[in-house]
């Protein structure tokens, strides 16, 4: 079966045999990378292809050899991969819808390459089949894998979180041009990833709003969600990133805080660095010295390590607090207070994040719902067994002095006087107000006081 070339772009190819059209996957490689390998079974799994909510399988017809390369090929689609194009915030809120559509069909996107994923001109995406995928990925030069793969997958990482890490990196080199954990090898760049240590996006506009901010640090962290990212990325598709209502005066003091921030990343990057490069000539000095290293190692690990909130402004401190309902993060909530503020809500966490994680090694689920994804739903009443827990509707005010009004609404399962009941139940809301008040400690903004009152 003769083929030849029509269009090619990286990693994509659409060739043509006796007058019918096919989109072909090139691997590149060339036919002796195959020897041994059952292709048979790279073949065997569909891709995905995704559009408005629904999913159709794309299977592979065949492979063949053009030009001295290996290509596998199945219907036509019309379109480009993703390293291929401009990514706008357009194409990446589609792909996001795109992920959230197909994340509870257990399509392994775990290790997402620009090469894998094609946007086509319809306006839907293919998602190539996985097994083949990863096959290519693993056989491809590194220096292909540095610009297609590596930046966008944080090890680690599975299903909604990685995707969301992959989506958080997008978005980064949309606003800023670069990638956010830049290096010369995959060493260095899964070092400054697994560190969490990136500079600000808002180095390049300090008026970027603070929920993007906040997201892409969360999901950096592993804690983003894709329902948190497909309303981020249509309200910046609709009005934009940027926080018009800061004043002049406003935005300088930004400036000043994030150049602050980012100072403090370079001084933090080059002592792990230093110790990285001569810990093995600190070890020499002594068994003594060893066994005082070990005991200390804890509190020096966390001592070092920066906070959380380096180069946040007031706001973005309080945001991080509260998402923390969401996230179950208690250490983002300690690095955001000081003294005993806060205290009663990280004991509360700590014991849902506990009681969670227990429920999800004997269930597989965590039961838990956030309340803005489960109102965006449709607010239907739960089954047992599934409960809403967090806040919503949070709105932050400064009252000047240092200090804030925090308004939101708090949920939490509803009382069953019933264990054996099977009614559907509505979760329980209250509205509260918290008087919140900062303080700048080592040059970082941290809760000092948290006054609740609750309506």
């Amino acid at each position: 079966m003769d083929f030849t070339i029509i269009s090619k772009s990286e990693g994509s190819a659409l060739i043509e045999n006796s007058g019918k059209t096919y989109l072909a996957i090139d691997s590149g490689l060339k036919n002796r990378a195959f020897v041994g390998v059952d292709t048979s079974r790279l073949q065997s799994l569909p891709g995905l292809l995704v559009k408005d909510g629904e999913i159709q399988n794309w299977m592979l017809d065949g492979v063949t050899e053009i030009e001295g390369k290996t290509l596998f090929y199945g219907p036509e689609m019309q379109g480009k991969t993703l390293v291929d194009i401009e990514i706008t915030p357009s194409i990446l809120e589609g792909l996001s819808e795109a992920l959230y559509t197909i994340k509870d069909r257990n399509f392994p996107v775990r290790h997402i390459s620009l090469t894998s994923i094609m946007y086509c001109d319809d306006g839907s995406f293919l998602f190539f089949p996985p097994r083949l995928m990863e096959f290519l990925n693993s056989h491809r030069v590194l220096q292909d894998n540095m610009r297609m793969v590596i930046p966008w997958n944080k090890p680690g990482l599975g299903g909604e979180a990685a995707s969301s890490f992959t989506i958080a990196a997008l978005s980064y080199r949309i606003v800023t041009g670069n990638q956010p954990f830049p290096g010369e090898s995959e060493e260095d760049i899964e070092k400054v990833m697994t560190s969490v240590n990136y500079p600000s996006p808002a180095l390049s506009e300090p008026r970027l709003s603070d929920d993007f901010l906040s997201l892409v640090n969360q999901s950096f962290r592993g804690k983003g969600t894709l329902g948190l990212w497909r309303e981020l990325l249509k309200k910046w598709n609709s009005t934009g990133l940027i926080d018009q209502s800061l004043t002049n005066e406003e935005v300088t003091e930004r400036k000043k805080l994030i150049e602050r921030g980012e100072s403090a990343r370079i001084r933090r990057t080059k002592t792990l660095f230093f110790l990285a490069k001569y810990r093995s000539a600190l070890v020499i000095t002594g068994a003594t010295v060893i066994l005082l290293a070990l005991f200390l190692q804890g509190p020096i690990s966390k001592f070092l390590e920066e906070p959380v909130t380096t180069g946040m402004n007031q706001e973005q401190v309080i945001h991080l607090y509260y998402d923390s309902f969401r996230t179950l993060d208690t250490e983002a909530m300690e690095d955001a207070v000081t003294s005993r503020a806060g205290k009663s809500d990280i004991n509360e966490i700590s014991t849902v994040y506990v009681t969670s994680k227990v429920r999800t090694s004997y269930e597989g689920t965590t039961g838990l719902l956030n309340p803005e994804e489960w109102m965006a739903s449709g607010s239907e009443p739960l089954s047992p067994g599934t409960q809403v827990w967090g806040i919503s509707d949070l709105k932050i005010k400064s009252l000047g002095n240092d200090t804030f009004e925090v308004n939101y609404i708090k949920w939490t399962p509803a009382i069953i006087d019933d264990p054996d009941s099977t009614v559907p139940l509505m979760p329980v809301n209250q509205n509260i107000r918290d008087i919140v008040h900062l303080s700048l400690l080592k040059d970082v903004w941290v809760i000092d006081q948290i006054k609740r009152i609750k309506e």
